[in-house]
């Protein structure tokens, strides 16, 4: 079963709400968006293979979700457009945070009297896809993409949206997303290698 479109109306209403003071609308607004950041905690923990290790998907979103409402204290995102962006990179920083606490306990030793021991190895990507150490760098560098490149790869990468819906969302035209798809990917390709499928 596909993953419903989130109501970007209701959303908007609750985050004029939350913009105008109204304390009960940020838990609305989560709860609009609950199913949507379930499948993008989901679909990112699938590219750490080192953090699947230790955490589940509710671990990921639940810890997510407290960094997405502490942000939302100070931070009142004015459109679904900026409110998805923010919510893609609060999963993405949990999962980063993750994967170098991972890579922080693989590199102690397991007996620290032999000093050869680096301790568990990284498990390797189940599918011979990118390695663990990859996917940090792929995330890390969308970090630092320009702002409608890295909105977009939220969009698509993270969310799995369309390209037609992103534009419409984003209220230009299809060929200014795919643009900005490219762009990204070009980006991202020369930072972390070819992570993606096509």
């Amino acid at each position: 079963m596909s993953d419903p479109v989130p109501d970007t109306a209701a959303i908007q209403a609750c985050l004029d709400r939350w913009r105008a003071g109204d304390p009960s609308a940020a838990d609305d607004l989560i709860r609009q968006a609950l199913t949507r950041l379930t499948r993008l905690a989901r679909g990112m923990l699938r590219s750490f293979p080192n953090v699947r290790a230790s955490a589940d998907t509710d671990d990921v979103l639940q810890s997510s979700l407290i960094r997405l409402l502490r942000t939302l204290r100070t931070l009142r995102p004015d459109t679904p457009r900026t409110f998805f962006n923010l919510a893609a990179v609060q999963v993405r920083r949990e999962l980063l945070d993750l994967a170098r606490k991972a890579r922080v306990r693989r590199t102690v030793p397991l007996d620290p009297s032999d000093s050869d021991d680096r301790g568990v190895p990284e498990p390797a990507a189940p599918d011979g896809g990118p390695d663990a150490e990859t996917w940090v760098r792929f995330h890390e560098a969308v970090e630092q993409l320009p702002v409608e490149e890295r909105e977009v790869v939220g969009l698509a990468f993270y969310h799995d949206w369309t390209q037609e819906r992103i534009a419409e969302l984003f209220g230009v035209d299809e060929r200014t997303v795919r643009r900005w798809w490219s762009s990204a990917k070009q980006r991202l390709r020369e930072t972390a290698g070819d992570v993606f499928d096509e």
